[in-house]
């Protein structure tokens, strides 16, 4: 089978499509013909070599990336009947964990303390072939399509978590998200927008800009290019602030997204993809009464939830490209140039049975 795969840590000359053997499933495991698998900021990360705090690095170089995939089944291992059929179509649950803590038991897999997901530490889904626990694996509603459910599980999930499950977002409320065009942050909009918010998005780039306002639900952009940005979005509320600020951008917009906040105002963060050390003001939170939500990837609740949300709402995921394998490097220098609007796919599934 084919696989992307980084063979070190730097640019994209890092990135191979390699040939690795065909994986066999174990007792309690379905075999996955991959048909799809998405793109990540964090691939690029990895494949980067990022250090610090609660960054999770391959155990082993070369690596496969990747967090989100959706599949066919076509193989199973023992002591899976009943669990999952064979030609069930399916998305992979991103999450591993020991399954056994008080938070694995309540569905809360991103707050067990083994928690990791695929294609970080041990090898992703950007391969044709996907060995995998069965309770890993969703059947996907019938509205779904493949290519559709591959671009859910890291980014709306996350979307969920931080909208539904962390921030309680209420019709009615105003909602900035930071940094617009990013899987996550489309995502966020679009739940945001159904839960019968306001939603204003921010971004950097004035040609961005102008793909994110053709976006039927959002409401409002903000073309942000230096700091200070904030004094825009009070002036458009008329000085009260936004509700409820999404980042996932971190050190660069932490100062002008809690000051767009108004009275009692919730920043959730879901990532830190500019950097994890902002200059803040202590003062501007307690004084206001604001505060800041931490909101990871989610757990099977809100994966489970989010995909029998998109089933029966009709809602689908945002996606600016579909590449086949061999120019994962394009998708690499797209997100890194931040060039898209939603979720960038990888096709696998080239219609040939498994060997």
């Amino acid at each position: 089978m084919k696989a992307a795969a980084i063979t070190g840590h730097g640019g994209v000359d890092q990135i191979q499509v390699v040939s690795l053997p065909d994986p066999v499933p174990g007792p309690g495991e379905v075999l996955v013909q991959v048909a799809y698998a998405a793109l990540n900021r964090a691939d690029v990360l990895i494949r980067q070599g990022l250090t610090g705090p609660g960054v999770r690095r391959p155990h082993r170089l070369p690596h496969v990336l990747g967090v989100d995939g959706a599949g066919t089944v076509v193989a199973a291992g023992a002591d899976v009947a009943g669990t999952v059929a064979l030609g069930d179509r399916v998305a992979i649950f991103p999450a591993m964990s020991c399954e056994t803590c008080s938070a694995c038991r309540r569905g809360l897999t991103s707050r067990c303390t083994r928690y990791t997901l695929i294609g970080e530490e041990e090898p992703g889904l950007q391969q044709q072939l996907f060995a995998v626990p069965a309770r890993s694996v969703l059947r996907l509603p019938d509205p779904l399509s493949l290519r559709d459910a591959a671009a859910v599980p890291a980014a709306y999930t996350t979307a969920w978590t931080v909208v539904v499950t962390t921030a309680a977002v209420r019709a009615g409320e105003r909602v900035l998200v930071i940094g617009g065009g990013g899987g996550v942050a489309v995502a966020a909009m679009q739940l945001a927008a159904h839960c019968g918010a306001q939603v204003w998005a921010t971004t950097r780039s004035e040609q961005k800009a102008a793909r994110l306002r053709e976006l039927p639900f959002v409401d409002r952009v903000f073309c942000t290019p230096d700091p200070g940005w904030s004094a825009e979005v009070l002036d458009a509320t008329d000085g009260d602030g936004v509700d409820v600020v999404v980042d996932s951008v971190g050190a660069p917009t932490w100062r002008d997204s809690i000051r767009s906040l108004g009275q009692g105002g919730r920043l959730v963060v879901c990532g830190a993809t500019g950097g994890d050390v902002p200059d803040i003001s202590i003062r501007e939170l307690y004084q206001s009464n604001r505060r800041v939500l931490g909101a990871p990837f989610g757990g099977w609740n809100d994966f489970r939830d989010v995909f029998a949300f998109l089933g029966r709402s009709g809602v689908s995921p945002v996606i600016d490209r579909v590449l086949p394998l061999d120019r994962v490097r394009e998708g690499h220098q797209a997100l890194e140039a931040q060039e898209h609007v939603g979720k960038i796919l990888l096709q696998l599934d080239t219609g040939d049975a498994p060997a």
